[in-house]
């Protein structure tokens, strides 16, 4: 049984090694914060701070000062402008344009596990210098302390989040902000769909270079099978399927985001459905290609229905857990259904050479769609 499934848990395997790998490289280059504000196909680029603001009706401005934390204890966030005036839940308004319009748990038979803070100055209306910010530890709720928050700060264009825990009664960190000093502050998130396709793509080119070797380099381990052929583990052409296997996975993953971004205005689980069932067909496709004994129709039919299923597990991880756990769970199901197609080959050539009585050649078992004429004429 070990031996049976040995290429599903390969392509398994080397899967989730690549979608670790990419995970760990789009976090050190903070891809999220690239991202956001664009439709990605495996990426969760919802801000959900802003949404949290658009929910309570909040008003968005330059400065603007936004809290948000995830229980139902009452945090406070308090902001002292240029003119040393100090908004907070006692003072709301200031002489100089500032307010606080949203604050969330005040009323303790009225609170949310989903709270937000926001103070702002119309734009162009605010005074200028240097503002300062901090939050404090109001009123506990019955949750559990310390609660973490995330402060975020927008100004000129440029936006910078803080991120702290605090127990009933502390006090944060005072901040202090120059709008005239936030060059090197992340410019508000855009629609990047050039971006989207170049991560998407770098990410299917590492799941395609991951499966090309993957699903190969065991294949040497069969000698003595009717499938295997001591030519394709050559060093030139080992390096040339894991070329095309990083060239067609970029492929895939672009035309995967480019599905996702044209159908989403049919629906977000349409889209992804779509996107991710393009994506796995044509990977499927592109490594037929670029491994042996993966047999072309079949391997295509698996990425189809590994990314179909992939949608579920992508959904469940966004709601459980993160978009990370969700990609690795993608590439999980498209390597291991993959991968099983070399398992299904394999148990085919060993039944059409048991049904010729051992008459077949080897060499005529090289491909799939030969099996079955070949077994009729020796019959």
């Amino acid at each position: 049984m070990g031996v049976r499934v040995l290429f599903g848990a390969a392509g398994l395997a080397v899967a989730l090694l690549a979608a670790l790998g990419m995970n760990a490289l789009f976090d050190a280059l903070n891809t999220r914060a690239l991202l956001a504000g664009t439709r990605v196909l495996l990426f969760d680029t919802e801000d959900e701070v802003v949404e949290r603001l658009q929910e309570a009706g909040a008003q968005f401005g330059d400065p603007q000062f936004s809290l948000a934390w995830n229980n139902r204890n009452d945090l406070d966030l308090h902001v002292i402008d240029p003119a040393r005036n100090h908004i907070w839940y006692k003072e709301r308004a200031s002489p100089t344009g500032g307010e606080l319009d949203v604050d969330a748990n005040a009323d303790r038979l009225r609170t949310t596990d989903r709270p937000v803070e926001n103070i702002y100055w119309p734009p162009e209306r605010a005074p200028e210098g240097v503002y300062t910010v901090y939050v404090h530890h109001y009123a506990n709720h019955g949750a559990r302390d310390p609660t973490d928050y995330t402060l975020r700060i927008t100004v000129n264009g440029r936006t910078r989040e803080f991120q702290g825990s605090l127990r009933h009664g502390e006090e944060s960190q005072r901040i202090t902000v120059d709008p005239r000093a936030v060059e090197d502050w992340y410019p508000l998130p855009a629609a990047r769909g050039g971006w989207a396709l170049v991560v998407m793509g770098a990410w299917g080119a590492a799941l395609g270079l991951a499966l090309a070797l993957g699903l190969r380099l065991p294949q040497a381990f069969f000698k003595g099978h009717e499938a295997y052929d001591p030519r394709e583990f050559r060093v030139g052409r080992v390096l040339l399927g894991a070329l095309g296997g990083a060239l067609l996975g970029a492929l895939s993953g672009a035309l995967g985001q480019l599905l996702f971004g044209w159908l989403f205005g049919l629906g977000e689980g349409f889209a992804r459905l779509v996107g991710l069932a393009a994506l796995g067909g044509l990977l499927g496709y592109g490594l037929a290609h670029c491994v042996p004994n993966l047999p072309v129709n079949p391997a295509r039919g698996a990425g189809i229905i590994g990314g179909a299923l992939a949608l579920w597990a992508y959904d469940w991880a966004l709601q459980n857990y993160s978009d990370a756990t969700g990609r690795w769970l993608v590439a999980a199901l498209l390597g291991l259904a993959i991968g099983l197609m070399i398992t299904l080959l394999f148990w085919a050539m060993r039944y059409a050479l048991v049904r010729s009585g051992g008459g077949i050649p080897s060499q005529r078992l090289g491909r799939a769609y030969r099996l079955t004429q070949s077994a009729k004429r020796t019959q």
